[in-house]
């Protein structure tokens, strides 16, 4: 009896397997991304297992602003993360998180990150200048109309000044409310005469941005337009005359 026991121990298969590793989250690293006008981070972590990507980062003195950044896919070795509009020259606290399909979840802890200050002043765009007249006859004042934008929340302003060149003897009052979408109208000019002019765009951090100098002639009054008219028929007639 005994022997057949033992033969039939010896005849069983013997199954073995492995568990699978629980996920890690491992050498993670952080940046600031330079040059954009907006305070922009950039996470990278390596897992060692296929897991989804999760970022949650908050100032670390409001806890309360949590806000989280996801990306649904399972992925293993390298991962990255893009993580916008931050305050500069802010205490930050990041966490990154992992979870793979049998829902077991790794974390770094948290990992405090300081942005920098933003020294990068406002790009201005679009800008664009034209002439109004306004009333007519001898009253008659020329007007500008500026538009441009700015590729972040920004003050408007106008620097200007007669004829051509790089002095700017007037400004136009700034317009403190931050936007990124701007308009300002500089009246009381002469018609008929040149200005130069430019856009000056201040962030929230005090860093000034200038456009380019444009150069733009006022538009005629009424009469001017008419005189002008007559000038060139009489030179026209004149002309035909001396054949």
């Amino acid at each position: 009896m005994l022997n057949y026991l033992t033969l039939k121990m010896a005849q069983s298969t013997i199954h073995s397997f492995e568990t699978l590793p629980r996920p890690q989250i491992q050498k993670t690293k952080i940046y600031q991304v330079t040059g954009t006008s907006m305070t922009t981070l950039l996470v990278e972590w390596e897992s060692n297992t296929p897991v989804n990507s999760l970022v949650t980062y908050y100032p670390s003195k409001n806890p309360a602003q949590a806000k989280d950044e996801v990306n649904v896919a399972l992925k293993n070795g390298k991962h990255r993360m893009i993580l916008l509009y931050l305050e500069p020259n802010t205490d930050y606290s990041i966490i990154v998180k992992g979870r793979d399909f049998m829902g077991n979840e790794a974390t770094s802890g948290v990992i405090p990150f300081k942005t920098a200050s933003d020294t990068r002043p406002p790009q201005i765009s679009d800008f664009e200048v034209t002439s109004e007249i306004i009333g007519s006859g001898q009253e008659a004042t020329a007007q500008l109309v500026v538009s441009y934008k700015t590729d972040e929340a920004a003050t408007a302003q106008i620097e200007y000044g007669e004829g051509t060149g790089t002095i700017y003897t007037q400004k136009s009052q700034e317009d403190s409310n931050m936007s990124v979408n701007h308009i300002v109208i500089i009246s009381g000019l002469t018609p008929s005469k040149v200005y130069h002019l430019r856009a000056v765009a201040k962030d929230a951090e005090e860093n000034v941005g200038y456009s380019i100098d444009k150069v733009i002639v006022t538009n005629p009054t009424t009469q001017d337009a008419f005189d002008l008219a007559i000038k060139n028929l009489t030179s026209i007639f004149s002309f035909l005359g001396k054949k």
